[in-house]
């Protein structure tokens, strides 16, 4: 990566390090995006800009967010007029960031803490890889310190596999190609996002970044991963449980949307009996707890739009409600 020229105060040494923007997309979670930003703060790197993007929250979450925001020249607010999913989300701060000169971009999710060092090791593994167009770092879970992730392996056929299944293994600090990561937390250069482009929005949330890692790697870039540092994230979910009715929706609808974009004929015969086990599985799963009957009927929904090739917003009637003030 090239270093970009940035106005400030910044050392000789420092202005020749690149511009490294940092997305945080948020969605009716300032408490968890100010835990997020505190971690942020903590970042030794110095050239850096960071972006959150409020992505339509409820007035309530919106006024913490432009309070706790208010005053500081680190971090700068987006704020779209309604949710617009994820993915868009994380483009209007992609967007931001290149417009300002960064030259790479770090992705996270709002509830997701970094190490202090995360973005020198990130800027390093992309300069050592000439390839590199994502790097990404381990991913722990926040409460038990268990690696979740040092890398996926994603492919089109096996994509309805158990993602614990996928992952890749191993004990070393070295970074190394991987097939994909986690998308908790992730660096785009900007010579991949100038050749692949956005994240697809018609996804609107989940598997818009296994959508992402398809199409740079098509476009001839590597994705890296560097387990020496790690991102603490809080909150993972499958199929098997904790699903909201909106979550079962969308990932019941994207899958199949994922397949239609990439998928050949061999893809798809892998494809179909393990995605009816998989919603037979989290069906079952369901009806055996009990008062499961939303989430069922949201999978249904998302397999008939899948079926009709429906992408975008999801339906109204499964985003909750604002909260009048």
């Amino acid at each position: 990566m090239s270093a970009a020229e940035e106005p400030g105060r910044a050392s000789p040494a420092s202005a020749r390090a690149p511009l490294i923007g940092v997305v945080v997309p948020t969605w009716n979670r300032a408490a968890a995006a100010a835990r997020c930003l505190a971690s942020l703060a903590r970042l030794t790197y110095a050239r850096r800009r960071t972006i959150v993007v409020d992505n339509g929250s409820r007035p309530p979450e919106r006024a913490a967010l432009r309070s706790m925001l208010g005053g500081a020249a680190a971090a700068t607010l987006v704020e779209l007029p309604d949710n617009r999913g994820f993915a868009a989300g994380v483009n209007a701060g992609l967007a931001a960031a290149f417009a300002a000169g960064c030259d790479a971009v770090l992705v996270l999710n709002d509830d997701a803490e970094v190490d202090p060092g995360l973005l020198e090791a990130l800027v390093a593994a992309a300069d050592a890889d000439t390839a590199a167009g994502v790097v990404a770092p381990r991913v722990v879970d926040a409460q038990s310190g268990r690696e979740v992730s040092r890398g996926e392996r994603v492919h089109v056929a096996l994509l309805c596999l158990p993602r614990t299944w996928l992952r890749v293994r191993g004990h070393g600090r070295a970074p190394r190609r991987v097939s994909g990561v986690l998308g908790v937390a992730f660096l785009v250069t900007r010579a991949c996002y100038e050749r692949v482009g956005a994240l697809a929005e018609p996804f609107f949330a989940y598997y818009e970044e296994v959508d992402y890692w398809l199409r740079a790697r098509a476009a001839g870039f590597a994705i890296v991963v560097v387990p020496e540092v790690n991102v603490r994230h809080a909150g993972f979910r499958g199929f098997a449980g904790g699903f909201t009715p909106l979550a079962a929706y969308l990932k019941a609808r994207n899958l199949p949307l994922l397949l239609r974009r990439h998928g050949g004929v061999l893809d798809w015969l892998a494809f179909v009996p393990t995605y009816a086990a998989l919603l037979a599985a989290s069906a079952a799963g369901y009806t055996l707890r009990g008062g499961g009957g939303a989430v069922i009927g949201a999978l249904l929904y998302g397999v008939r739009d899948a079926w009709h090739a429906r992408g975008g917003p999801p339906p109204a009637a499964l985003v909750p409600p604002p909260v009048a003030v």
